[in-house]
């Protein structure tokens, strides 16, 4: 049965990945026995976590990645792919949350800040990466959505049709990719407890009571909750899942 998770002798990139999810996933990958490459904007940030890492018996490198540059999307893939001479688990978890609020007197300038950090960069990446995944006939690539996909926001209209974008643009993958044994699937998480989502969502006590309550499992996910999700379908034990946008909203959206 443990076979089914193992990661041994693979490599896994993991985009923001230096908190949170994105650490959360990338160390679980690692602790699987994949050799896991971990990115944050900062460069210095992102050598720090993968020290850490390391400390911890898992094999890491930080390479810097900015997913709203086309530039940066660009030599991080190219570096990754120096680094091991192959990617064999792409997780894309970088993202840009947009500009809060309704969608009615967003303009177009803001829909394309959020496509550029949400969309486009992993567009980018993806078309980077996969090529060496089609030639070797294996692969896999999981997208972070949302729960914001499913259904309309009225406080974080863009960033729901941006993750909206990011389902349809994994299902088309999907289909491209499957052909060449690559599964492609997105995790569409509800409310997690992150330090990105704590002023919003549960710093406060009381707000993350009523949260929960609306919940049928009646707590918020931990990154832990998304970080096995991730491992399944990155792992032999999910490679026959693709085409999926997954909740992890603890029954929210049943």
């Amino acid at each position: 049965m443990s076979k089914l998770f193992d990661m041994s002798g693979r490599v896994a990139v993991v985009t923001g990945s230096t908190k949170g999810m994105g650490l959360a996933m990338a160390r679980a990958l690692g602790e699987a026995g994949a050799k896991v490459i971990v990115s944050g904007r900062s460069a210095e940030v992102s050598q720090e976590v993968a020290e850490a890492l390391r400390a911890s018996g898992v094999t890491a490198t930080g390479i810097p990645c900015d997913i709203a540059d086309s530039a940066s999307v660009q030599a991080f893939a190219k570096a990754a792919l120096e680094t091991y001479g192959r990617v064999d688990a792409l997780v894309l978890n970088a993202a840009a949350s947009g500009v809060a609020g309704q969608i009615l007197g967003q303009g177009g300038d803001k829909l394309e800040e959020v496509i550029a950090g949400n969309v486009r960069g992993n567009l980018d990446l993806i078309n980077a990466l996969a090529p060496q995944m089609i030639e070797r006939r294996d692969g896999s690539i999981t997208f972070m959505s949302s729960i914001a996909a499913r259904r309309a926001s009225p406080m974080l209209a863009l960033y729901s049709v941006s993750k909206a974008t990011i389902d349809m643009l994994m299902r088309n993958f999907a289909q491209t990719l499957g052909p060449h044994n690559i599964n492609v699937n997105s995790i569409n998480p509800g409310p997690v407890r992150t330090d990105f989502s704590r002023e919003a969502l549960w710093g406060d006590p009381e707000r993350e009571k009523a949260l929960s309550a609306n919940i049928p499992l009646r707590r918020i996910a931990e990154a832990e909750d998304v970080a096995g999700l991730a491992l399944l379908l990155s792992s032999p034990a999910g490679r026959y899942i693709s085409g999926q946008s997954i909740g992890l909203d603890g029954g929210a959206t049943a």
